[in-house]
């Protein structure tokens, strides 16, 4: 039989022979002293595709999902196995580079990109269900829209993103919100175990009996902290077809009604364990696909039936401006896209500006109404409220069991604006949500959803992390003690003094159990 090499193996041996040749020039950003042949001695030895600030396509493989704050890497790896990544942080180590880790491109303030090295692991993407255990095994580099026909064929469930690009690395680490939270949980309260590999390329595995405190950390810690995710095993739910519903108030013309709505949804299901079959998502936007009003959305995901669903919303429906814009019956995975798909209807090519904070108290008609009237300031259509509904499940996790430490609140209120990238309209956008997060200060608990970063959030490190802060530190100096993995908003520094007798310790020294391999 014939040898033959992969495609990207041939790539592989022309861009080496084009780095070692004698006439050939690079110019390396930032001032940093690497040369073509050290470039190649990596090219020799990561299995993956190396993207360089002069390879074709570079431009587009820099950019994140946002690209609200751009960067320009040294190098981009889609690392091809755990070796490669292995590799990747011994040449980062070797030549001082900053390190970012990148799956699904979601980061809200392009943590995931950096100028030294990103190391991507969109490409591991094995998954193994195990339908009759209940659980499922896959590598960190899997999608919702990966997982979900996976998991769907055994009519199996794990809470998953809104959108189906995210990607469970980064998500599970923040914690992880789905219209199905309420009723199975927050995305990391499912993991039983995971596999991470520290700095200096030892993989450890935790789970509750074994590097427990880095089971705690993770788990709410958030992404590029305490090294790369390789792979999570989750406890999984059996789930058949769900209803999903969407009704619609018009405060163009009754804003009265419409905040009536919004403190019914408060009221009725999102205060206290009721219907935590019932998932909610709460959007304010501006209907640009039908008649450019401004609208309240109650979008729902409901595991029952039809008549059950009819008597969990009557509440609502008796709500004047009441108009039902679709029901309808559907796998998880479809159900999920119909209630969030196109609200607001954006054009593709657009950045935004995104920040959450958190609500624990009731509020009243008129608290709700201040804040419609506040929207109504925006700056452009595309603008947007989603106030995701907490309760149910996700409030019953025992707090102290992960870093996630948001169950004792009503909702995550969330804000997004978008805008063209062309437009100079970025600050104007970035003034308002300033401004608009200060309004709200009045309503909210002080703290933010850590997967919503926001590089303007003031006290980051209690919004995100509360009185586990310091325990957080202490956990990352044990795993990370050179803090090799860093960004503008990762655990480090001390939090504000005011806050610092509120820190609570869980786990003493205990030493690290690495994997023999």
């Amino acid at each position: 039989m014939k040898f033959r090499l992969t495609p990207q193996q041939i790539d592989k041996k022309k861009t080496i022979k084009w780095l070692t040749a004698t006439d050939t020039q690079v110019t390396v950003p930032h001032n940093i002293k690497i040369d073509k042949e050290q470039f190649a001695g990596l090219e020799q030895i990561i299995k993956g595709k190396i993207v360089y600030p002069w390879s074709p396509g570079y431009n587009i493989d820099k950019q994140e999902f946002n690209d609200l704050f751009p960067a320009n890497p040294i190098l981009i790896v889609y690392v091809a196995c755990y070796e490669d990544i292995r590799l990747c942080l011994e040449f980062a180590g070797k030549y001082n580079l900053i390190t970012a880790i990148r799956s699904g491109r979601h980061s809200l303030a392009d943590y995931s990109v950096c100028d030294g090295i990103v190391i991507d692991i969109s490409k591991l993407k094995s998954v193994f269900v195990d339908p009759v255990n209940q659980t499922v095994w896959m590598e960190a580099g899997n999608t919702f829209a990966d997982i979900n026909p996976a998991l769907e064929f055994y009519g199996m469930h794990l809470p998953g993103g809104g959108c189906p690009t995210v990607s469970v690395a980064g998500y599970m680490q923040g914690g992880g919100y789905g219209i199905t939270s309420r009723n199975f949980g927050i995305h990391s309260d499912c993991v039983l175990e995971f596999t991470l590999m520290l700095a200096d390329g030892r993989l450890v595995v935790a789970n509750p009996d074994q590097n427990s405190d880095l089971f705690w950390a993770v788990r709410g810690g958030t992404g590029g902290n305490f090294g790369v995710l390789i792979s999570i095993k989750y406890k999984i739910f059996p789930l058949g077809l769900i209803w999903g519903m969407q009704i619609t108030w018009d405060f163009e013309s009754d804003s009265v009604n419409a905040a009536k709505a919004l403190y019914a949804i408060q009221e009725n299901y999102l205060t206290g364990f009721k219907y935590p079959n019932l998932g909610i998502e709460t959007i304010v936007f501006t209907d640009i696909a039908k008649d450019n009003h401004k609208k309240v959305l109650f979008g729902a995901g409901f595991i029952g039936n039809e008549a059950e669903l009819d008597a969990a919303v009557a509440p609502l429906m008796a709500i004047t401006g009441a108009t039902i814009a679709f029901k309808k019956q559907g796998r998880y995975s479809d159900i999920n896209g119909a209630v969030l798909e196109g609200i607001p209807d954006v054009p593709p090519d657009v950045k935004f500006y995104g920040r959450s904070a958190y609500i624990s108290r009731s509020l009243s008609v008129n608290d709700y109404s201040n804040i419609l009237s506040f929207f109504k300031t925006v700056p452009n259509n595309y603008g947007m409220l989603d106030l995701e509904g907490y309760g149910g499940v996700i409030n019953q996790y025992p707090v102290e069991k992960s870093a996630f430490i948001h169950r004792d609140v009503i909702m995550d209120f969330y804000t997004i604006l978008f805008f063209d990238k062309a437009s100079n309209d970025q600050e104007k956008n970035r003034e308002w949500m300033i401004k608009f997060y200060g309004f709200l200060e009045q309503y909210t608990n002080g703290h933010s959803y850590q997967n919503y970063p926001n590089r303007d959030q003031t006290e980051y490190r209690w919004a995100y992390w509360g009185s586990y802060y310091n325990q957080l530190v202490d956990i990352k100096a044990k795993y990370d003690p050179n803090n090799f993995f860093n960004f503008p908003q990762s655990i480090g520094g001390p939090i504000s003094p005011d806050k610092q007798d509120k820190q609570v310790m869980l786990f003493g020294n205990s030493p690290i159990v690495y994997e023999k391999y």
